[in-house]
């Protein structure tokens, strides 16, 4: 057997690497942590006219304490570099630690390092917001008029983002749709047109052009959700193919479409005579029936009046703001209601009387709505979104008294029944449905997240499409594939902004 024996020195020796080990752990874990806090806080700031460094620097000072253990000699460095939409902040720092026992060994002192890595991506978002005739009203909980305090919860939103850095486009939507900030008129669907968020948005926290738009907006008219999701995404696209151009083929900006409602999908863009896509009956006398050999397209919103489970039959066709050459983008912005206009202003190619003889689709006349040229709902709408799907049997609303209902529970979806306006219901929330899935599932662009808000103070909102919209682990569509984002529903107008400001929150977070 052999025995180890240890001298008091090699004792006093191990004895002094723990101590000294234990001293410098605590020193390395504390300019680690303050390291972070310094990449954090200068990673923040990515895109204003504060110099990384120097903010660095501060936080390093601030979460670094003087003379911590007895270390001295603070030293950092800082660089910051874009590529991309995509900001990558590296902090390294050191200090000089006093050890106790090991200078019987003339070592007196010990360099710590710490480093740290923060990224910010471009933030690209598209922000949807309901304005439709029943948000303005006196919420029953908190006595706040509904429209006034989303405005501010859409501003303060807005002022959260870095104006020169990130991208924010805005979407109003009533009856049908219309793209208010940036500001493309006539529109142009295309997404390879002009047009998308874009880094101007804002000249401080609470103004700019896109906080402006959101003040200019009046509510009125019905829920066109459907087409805002559609403007969106192509807006989305728009801002993806620009940058991806001036980047030389890289793109690495966040996609995002925040959505704010206060009810259920009722209204839906449509043209019913398109000849890959034609509703009209046969024996409808429309002139420009494909049957009879014209394609002159038609292009409207049919609008649903109602509510869920109640619905009034359908009304003819109105108005698609977005491609209205007539009025301006500041007078859509003010009169969201109207629409109900002559058949000269519903087709966006020559002649301009597509609706000649098309009386149960003018909703000028006397007669729209009738539906007497329709053999049945468009099986997709304008953007080319399908109606159909089962899942509407899903819904379910929650109401201001916490109660819920199944509103469509064992309805039968029958597009060619134009006589029930819970058909044409059941429709608008299949496009609804079906164009978030498109959206999230699309793969030529990076990843788009989902994320909305839902008022039900009012009548009800619906949890469960809003969540299935938003892709939420609790959703009845859950898909693990697909970006996950976030459904808040909102009871009481005052809690409005701290519900942007969440979902703000939740969007500029860093990834390390």
């Amino acid at each position: 057997m052999v025995l180890f024996v240890l001298t008091l020195p090699v004792v006093m020796g191990l004895v002094g690497l723990a101590v000294d080990g234990t001293i410098l752990y605590v020193v390395e874990a504390k300019l680690s942590s303050s390291v972070d806090g310094a990449a954090l806080g200068a990673g923040r700031l990515v895109g204003t006219d504060a110099n990384p460094s120097e903010i660095a620097g501060e936080f390093l000072q601030a979460n670094y304490p003087p003379a911590y253990w007895g270390s001295s000699n603070l030293q950092s460095s800082t660089t910051a570099t874009v590529s991309s939409g995509l900001t990558t902040v590296t902090v390294n720092a050191s200090v000089q630690v006093p050890l106790i026992f090991m200078r019987m060994f003339n070592v007196n002192t010990a360099t710590v390092y710490g480093n740290a890595v923060a990224t910010r991506r471009t933030a690209r978002v598209v922000l949807v917001l309901d304005r439709s005739g029943s948000m303005n009203t006196t919420d029953p909980v908190s006595g706040l008029n509904v429209f006034n305090e989303m405005q501010q919860g859409a501003e303060s939103f807005t002022g959260m983002f870095t104006t020169g850095y990130d991208e924010l486009g805005l979407v109003a939507l009533s009856a049908s749709a219309i793209v208010a900030y940036p500001e493309t008129r006539p529109y142009n669907p295309s997404p390879t047109s002009p047009g998308g968020p874009d880094t101007a948005f804002g000249t401080s926290a609470t103004s700019g052009p896109m906080i402006t738009q959101i003040q200019t907006l009046q509510a009125g008219g019905g829920t066109g959700t459907p087409e805002a999701l559609s403007l969106a995404y192509i807006e989305l696209q728009k801002a993806h193919n620009r940058d991806y151009a001036a980047n030389g083929g890289v793109d690495n900006a966040q996609n995002i479409i925040v959505l704010f409602t206060d009810g259920v999908p009722d209204s839906l863009a449509v043209s019913p005579n398109n000849p890959s896509n034609n509703a009209l009956s046969p024996s409808s006398p429309c002139q420009y029936n494909p049957g009879g050999g014209s394609s002159s397209i038609m292009t409207g919103t049919i609008v649903t009046p109602g509510n869920a489970g109640s619905w009034n039959p359908p009304a003819g066709l109105f108005l698609l703001s977005a491609y209205d050459s007539t009025h301006t983008l500041a007078w859509w912005l003010q009169n969201p209601g109207n629409g109900r206009v002559g058949t000269g202003d519903l087709i966006q190619s020559s002649p301009a009387t597509a609706l000649l003889n098309c009386a149960g689709l003018d909703s000028s006349g006397s007669n729209y709505r009738t539906w007497s040229d329709l053999a049945s709902i468009p099986s997709s709408d304008y953007y080319g979104t399908s109606t159909n799907g089962s899942a509407y049997t899903l819904a379910s609303l929650d109401l201001q008294n916490g109660t819920s209902s199944q509103p469509y529970a064992g309805v039968t979806y029958d597009p060619t029944n134009l006589s029930s306006g819970t058909n044409t219901a059941i429709a608008c929330w299949n496009a609804m449905d079906n164009v978030g899935n498109i959206i999230r599932a699309q793969s030529s662009m990076p990843p788009v997240t989902i994320y909305t808000i839902g008022y039900s103070g009012d009548g009800g909102t619906d949890a469960s499409l809003l969540t299935r919209l938003a892709n939420t682990q609790g959703s009845s569509s859950y898909n693990s594939l697909q970006s996950t984002g976030m459904y808040i529903q909102v009871n009481s107008a005052a809690d409005l902004g701290p519900a942007f400001a969440a979902i703000a929150g939740q969007v500029l977070r860093l990834a390390k």
